[in-house]
């Protein structure tokens, strides 16, 4: 059996991330503009923050694969008030490392890149 990090990010997304991948994947490819006009009408700290997060998980899955499991989490949805609480959110972004760990606010690629590493090798021992 393989280990996963698991990976759960809340905050809060724009409206367009609950379409599924294939419809994002499809929505330029039909020509229609769809996500950057829902886009422009958030502000720009939440553009600016979401715009770090998918960065962030961009590279953390180019990095290690199927070895990870990233999923968003909005808070305003029931999973996001649960896990809200059950983790004692009080900011966000929060992300939460296998249930575990805590980091609020955007981390370095590098501080959660050593706990992900961290994780990985406390499921092999």
């Amino acid at each position: 059996m393989r280990d996963i990090v698991k990976l759960e990010i809340i905050g809060v997304f724009p409206t367009f991330y609950t379409i599924c991948k294939g419809g994002q994947l499809a929505i330029p490819a039909c020509g229609l503009s769809l996500i950057n006009e829902i886009f422009k009408e958030y502000p720009d700290e939440l553009k600016e923050t979401y715009k770090e997060i998918c960065a962030l998980a961009f590279n953390l899955n180019n990095d290690f694969g199927s070895s990870i499991e990233i999923k968003a989490i909005d808070p305003s949805t029931p999973q996001g008030i649960w896990k809200s609480l059950k983790y004692g959110v009080k900011q966000y972004p929060t992300f939460i490392i296998n249930g575990k760990r805590k980091i609020a606010g955007i981390p370095s690629y590098e501080e959660i890149k050593s706990l992900i590493l961290d994780e990985l090798k406390a499921t092999k021992t």
